[in-house]
């Protein structure tokens, strides 16, 4: 503002409370739940484990109810899929690049000599005994 007023309101780099941040309602409210007992967490677990000795129980029978099983198997299955994301995240994509966020730059070892090649042959077999090279070649005999 020209008079000199400080500008309040309206949209501001930085202005609010950061996206996804629980409010002190919220964490209040989380709180009392955990406290009065299970988390849903537990209850997820729980449900799925219950499930998954009940479908292994009716397998084992002689001449199992195919239905029954199917249900049972259906159940541990949606509990887990609803379970996984808490005990096991996704991962997040990286993607690699060279230097500056270029492509990565290879060697071309077909334009290097044989004495070339030579001296770096134990560095290279090193590396790969160690397991630096997961399926090379470690005898170099290879295309």
């Amino acid at each position: 503002m020209s008079d000199g007023r400080k500008q309040n309101g309206g949209v501001r780099a930085g202005a609010g409370r950061k996206k996804g941040s629980a409010n002190k309602l919220t964490q209040a409210e989380r709180k009392k739940a955990l406290d009065r007992g299970l988390s849903p967490l537990e209850v997820m677990t729980d449900l799925m484990n219950h499930s998954y000795r009940r479908w292994k129980n009716e397998a084992r029978k002689r001449k199992p109810n195919e239905d029954a099983l199917m249900a049972k198997q259906k159940a541990t299955l949606e509990a887990a899929e609803k379970l996984a994301p808490y005990l096991h995240p996704k991962l997040a994509a990286v993607q690699h690049t060279g230097k500056g966020g270029g492509p990565i730059q290879f060697l071309d070892m077909s334009k290097l000599t044989d004495e070339q090649l030579a001296s770096i042959e134990p560095v290279i077999a090193a590396l790969a005994a160690a397991g630096g090279l997961a399926g090379t070649d470690p005898e170099g005999e290879g295309t």
